[in-house]
């Protein structure tokens, strides 16, 4: 008799067992929770550093009822009710994730007080980013965080007085690159001392640098339309002397910043002179004979054609006309006369038009 009321009793529960109300079941759900675990990463936390905080379980539980395998869901840590906890850590980030039957909760924390900090407990659907349908659920799951130490420098260490400054730390070989830079510069300096001092003297050299090359472009110009007047076999003796003229004038025009164009054949010899200051050196007088005999020969074969003057005999001495040899003897002299000037140490071979 007692075993058939056992028996219907047990029957009885069994039937009457789903027709209990969810809630009673889902009262809490992580009284279910199996192989809690926490860790603390690093071990030992200072004040400043930057740690996490593990939380792991197992539950039958489906976190993520619409997702593979393995997922994580980032949690918006506004949510999380540790506000009595916002002047001893800051809260960086926070993650939740599952491996197979294995859930984690992941804390990036930065503490700033020593001591245990305490956390209170907190629903886990509540942080959770759920679906309207998950929201109607009457159902929690509770998640309590064990105490966690945060150990102090100045415990550790038992160093509670100021330290002296350190002295800066140099790198190898610094000193002596310091040096050098210091050398350099002081070299550079003592350069623009002296080109401040010498700025005068440095001024007139860039000044007699920039003459220098413009009567080398001067004298250049004048040998080039020379032998190029020389070459011309087709002009008449007429044009050839007054082409040697007009080149003759225009680079001794530039090269002595004298008249020279204006001056008459007779006259070559007296500006040389004014430019001299009445002293003609010897260096350059045979020069200027030859200059002054060469204007005054190419001025009888221009003006004397069809004079009395070239009817005279003898004929090779009056005629207005130049013999075979002079138009490379006029252009020679005009030559020499320009290498000489230059100073360029030109050589008679040098300076010849052949």
């Amino acid at each position: 008799m007692k075993k058939l009321r056992t028996a219907a009793l047990a029957a009885l529960f069994a039937i009457s067992l789903p027709l209990l109300p969810a809630q009673n079941f889902y009262d809490n759900v992580s009284e279910n929770a199996s192989e809690v675990s926490q860790s603390l990463l690093p071990m030992e936390v200072f004040v400043g550093d930057q740690a996490e905080l593990r939380y792991s379980f197992r539950s039958a539980v489906d976190f993520f009822p619409n997702a593979d395998l393995v997922m994580e869901e980032k949690i918006d840590i506004s949510k999380f009710p540790f506000r009595n906890l916002y002047n001893s850590l800051t809260i960086k980030s926070a993650y939740f994730s599952r491996n197979d039957m294995e859930y984690v909760i992941s804390l990036q924390i930065v503490p700033w007080r020593p001591g245990i900090i305490e956390f209170p407990p907190f629903d886990l659907f509540s942080v959770l980013s759920l679906s309207d349908k998950d929201k109607n659920k009457n159902i929690s799951y509770s998640i309590l965080f064990e105490p966690i130490e945060i150990k102090s420098i100045v415990e550790k260490t038992n160093l509670r007085d100021m330290q002296p400054p350190a002295p800066p730390f140099i790198i190898p070989g610094t000193t002596y690159v310091l040096f050098a830079l210091l050398l350099a510069a002081l070299i550079v300096f003592a350069l623009l001392l002296r080109a401040l001092i010498k700025f005068g003297d440095i001024r007139r050299w860039f000044k007699h640098m920039s003459i220098r090359r413009a009567y080398r472009k001067n004298s250049a110009i004048a040998i080039k339309k020379i032998k190029r007047l020389f070459r011309n076999k087709k002009i008449s003796d007429i044009d050839f002397c007054a082409g040697l003229q007009n080149i003759t004038r225009a680079y001794l025009d530039f090269r002595f910043d004298y008249p020279f164009k204006s001056a008459s054949a007779r006259a070559i010899r007296e500006g040389f002179s004014k430019i001299c200051l009445g002293d003609i050196p010897d260096s350059i007088a045979y020069s200027v004979e030859d200059l002054t005999s060469m204007f005054i020969r190419t001025d009888y074969i221009r003006y004397a054609h069809d004079s009395i003057d070239s009817q005279l005999y003898p004929p090779a001495e009056h005629q207005a006309k130049l013999a075979n040899y002079e138009r490379k003897s006029l252009s020679d002299m005009v030559l020499k006369a320009i290498a000489l000037f230059e100073s360029d140490g030109a050589s008679e071979e040098g300076v010849d038009v052949l």
